[in-house]
């Protein structure tokens, strides 16, 4: 049975990170080990007793991508699943249903989820498909709740650290490129926060678009619209608009 390592990058986020926490311990399938990465300081205070599982690694205030580049070189189990610090999931049978994928020889492994608003709007689902063609136009896929196994990295190399902002859109194409297939687990396992600290807020507009553009420009894509997760879920057929749609990671 393939074993699963959780990696959590935080930084300053100690309340949102317990909960993340919390919901990794209530999976019915246990981890093997769940790995904090502390952007920040004060983590290791603030998860201290939680459960033995837990670990923390200080990243040295170097930023997201190589907090989570971090975390995958001391990973030891057969797959790494991510979870961001201000989300969590909210099916505890997803670990099963992901190990259940992995035994009939899936590889890499993505999740509906839900956009939970701290405003008290109603939740927005977030549930797409995603192969080599569509991830030519957008990033359907959610990080958080993302399972695929260690040994990609030694073919594929690690997340770009040039892209601090679409270095997740950037593997799942070189994933779906190198010939992998990405295994969609269609249930609603993941809860995504979003506030106003999340990363794609309009005030980063102008550093999104540079780093979109590189990202283009790597993959020989033509020139691609701006967009969050909050963007394509309001953009769905369907789906109701939403108003401020900038407060999501992408």
């Amino acid at each position: 049975m393939s074993s699963i390592s959780v990696v959590i990058p935080t930084r300053g986020r100690h309340h949102f990170l317990r909960q993340a926490l919390e919901s990794v311990m209530a999976q019915g399938h246990a981890p093997h080990e769940i790995i904090v990465v502390d952007d920040g300081v004060g983590a290791a205070e603030a998860v201290a007793g939680m459960h033995p599982a837990i670990r923390v690694l200080d990243n040295g205030q170097r930023g997201p991508v190589p907090a989570r580049n971090l975390g995958i070189a001391h990973a030891t189990g057969d797959c790494i699943c991510f979870l961001d610090d201000d989300d969590w999931f909210i099916d505890n049978g997803y670990f099963a249903r992901v190990a259940e994928a992995f035994a009939r020889g899936a590889g890499f492994c993505f999740c509906d989820g839900i956009l939970r608003f701290e405003d008290g709007r109603p939740d927005l689902p977030f549930a797409f498909d995603a192969d080599m063609e569509t991830l030519t136009r957008d990033n359907t896929i959610l990080i958080s709740g993302v399972v695929y196994r260690r040994s990609l990295h030694l073919a594929l190399g690690t997340f770009d650290e040039s892209l601090p902002y679409y270095w997740d859109w950037d593997w799942y194409l070189r994933v779906a490129r190198a010939g992998h297939p990405l295994t969609h687990i269609r249930m609603a396992a993941v809860a995504i926060r979003v506030h106003a600290q999340n990363m794609s807020g309009e005030s980063l507009e102008a550093q999104r678009r540079a780093n979109l553009d590189r990202f283009s420009t790597k993959h020989a894509l033509p020139p691609v619209p701006l967009k969050n997760h909050l963007d394509i879920a309001t953009q769905a057929p369907g789906k109701p608009p939403q108003p401020d749609p900038s407060q999501i990671n992408t």
